[in-house]
């Protein structure tokens, strides 16, 4: 009995020994009949019709189209009202804050009492001025008459002695007669030549005259403008004492609290959060292709996976300050799937602003947005991955198909449009459905090798050293997405 037990345990053990050893070795044999660099992932993804996007992504902040920053003239002056809160909707020249006018206003007074006294010392400077001016035209006329009497009567004198001279019966009477004649001559030159020098000096005290008035109006016209500005200037101030908006929209910020002192600075800012704006930076390999007018498709937080349209309006020419993440991306036209975004900073970044078409009540102005930039589009078109498109023997462009019937063959197709994963291709024989082959030249690691080569009875029960996953080359699906370290979300087929 106990014989027989026991060689009943020696057979059970001997067919354990061989089902391990046939576990073992039959993988073996295997890879002894198979060279292991000939061993190639294969995938496939289903033929289908899609919308390719060729784009310009870029990272930016949602900003008002129209936004105004709101400050007052006023200088170390106390707030007493603040009347609007962040948030409020208001309306253009809708009070907002209001000043102490207690200063101002005594300094208003001062400046219109400065005014009123330059007024009276103008008009006192400028009568006297004129009053000189008049002394001096009369005493020119009374001198000028009273030289032309002198001449008058030097000439006189003048031509009796001549007429003496004439008269003259004897030589001596002659001879005396012509001696007056000669001093009475120069007396009426004299009075002549006193009479010029007399003209030119009242002339010059006419002229003097003249120029200092001219000078006391002029002067007194400066300051009688600047003592009016230093009133308008008060007049002003006292304006901004009461702080209007300058525009309708939405209070976005208030920079200031009641009871500061006030001496310069911003307020508060007034933004049209009807009208919005995502203002980004483009990197310099990109900002050739951006112009204004071009199309744009935008993504928020806030609106989660809706598509918003905007539209390129201003493109900046030379490169400004700031940092945004911005490149190219393409796919389906979902812009939730575009590629990582390459960073731009400081000179490399050109400013790009892109308006939206759309209101929505959940943006924000300071959120952040991802934008697509569109180059190109190609809507409903038959697209595989580029991986999926080779050279045949002829040159051309072909696909691998796979069937149940006749296994693998190629099909010649045309390439269209490109995006950064997909290409568009045309050709006969193509129809939605299709398992396109998508080669892939990966093998088991030596490491895997190993651990199969190693892997015992208890390992092979538990399962380890499982496949590796096919598609792990980080090419998109079908569908574009991708998971965030690279590989592939299984499309179909896969």
């Amino acid at each position: 009995m106990r014989t027989e037990k026991k060689r009943v345990m020696v057979i059970a053990a001997a067919v354990m020994i061989a089902g391990t050893a046939a576990v073992i070795l039959v993988p073996r044999l295997r890879k002894g009949q198979e060279d292991p660099k000939a061993a190639v992932q294969e995938n496939t993804v289903s033929l289908e019709r899609m919308d390719l996007t060729d784009s310009v992504s870029a990272t930016g902040t949602i900003e008002s189209v129209s936004s105004r920053t709101v400050t007052a003239g006023v200088s170390d002056a106390e707030i007493r009202q603040i009347k609007v809160q962040e948030g409020d909707q208001v309306k253009k020249g809708q009070t907002l804050l209001v000043f102490d006018k207690t200063d101002l206003t005594e300094a208003k007074k001062e400046a219109e009492q400065n005014l009123a006294d330059t007024k009276e010392q103008s008009d006192l400077e400028t009568a006297s001025a004129r009053r000189k001016l008049k002394e001096a035209q009369e005493n020119a006329q009374t001198d000028s008459t009273r030289q032309d009497q002198a001449v008058a009567s030097a000439e006189k004198a003048y031509q009796t002695a001549k007429k003496q001279v004439q008269a003259a019966e004897d030589a001596a009477a002659k001879e005396k007669a012509e001696e007056s004649v000669q001093q009475l001559k120069e007396a009426y030159e004299k009075a002549k030549s006193e009479r010029e020098s007399a003209a030119q000096q009242n002339k010059a005290n006419i002229q003097n005259a003249e120029d200092s008035l001219n000078s006391v109006e002029n002067s007194n016209k400066k300051s009688l403008r600047e003592a009016e500005k230093s009133v308008d200037s008060a007049e002003e101030l006292l304006g901004e004492c009461t702080v209007r908006a300058p525009i309708s929209g939405t209070v976005t910020a208030i920079n200031v609290e009641k009871g500061d002192r006030y001496s310069g600075g911003d307020i508060m800012v007034i933004s049209d959060c009807d009208n919005l704006q995502v203002t980004t930076m483009v990197s310099e390999y990109d900002i050739s292709k951006i112009e204004k007018g071009q199309r744009a498709v935008i993504l928020t937080d806030a609106t989660e996976e809706e598509e918003l349209e905007g539209e390129v309006t201003y493109v900046a020419v030379t490169a400004g300050s700031g940092s945004s993440s911005s490149g190219s991306t393409a796919g389906t036209g979902n812009s939730s799937s575009a590629a990582s975004l390459s960073s731009s900073t400081g000179s490399t970044g050109y400013e790009v602003r892109i308006e939206m078409k759309e209101r929505k009540d959940a943006l924000r102005v300071g959120m952040t947005a991802k934008c697509s930039i569109i180059q190109k589009e190609a809507a409903d078109v038959l697209a595989v991955p580029y991986d999926a498109v080779h050279t045949d023997k002829e040159g051309s462009s072909a696909i691998t198909v796979r069937d149940s019937v006749s296994g693998t063959k190629e099909i010649a197709v045309t390439k269209g449009m490109e995006s950064d994963y997909y290409v568009e291709i045309s050709g006969e024989g193509l129809t939605e459905g299709l398992r396109v082959v998508i080669p892939s030249d990966e093998t088991a690691s030596d490491t895997e090798k190993e651990d199969e080569d190693n892997m015992g009875f208890g390992d092979w029960m538990s399962g380890r050293g499982g496949a590796a996953v096919p598609g792990s080359g980080g090419r998109p699906d079908a569908g574009g997405k991708t998971r965030g370290n690279g590989a592939p979300v299984g499309g179909p087929g896969m």
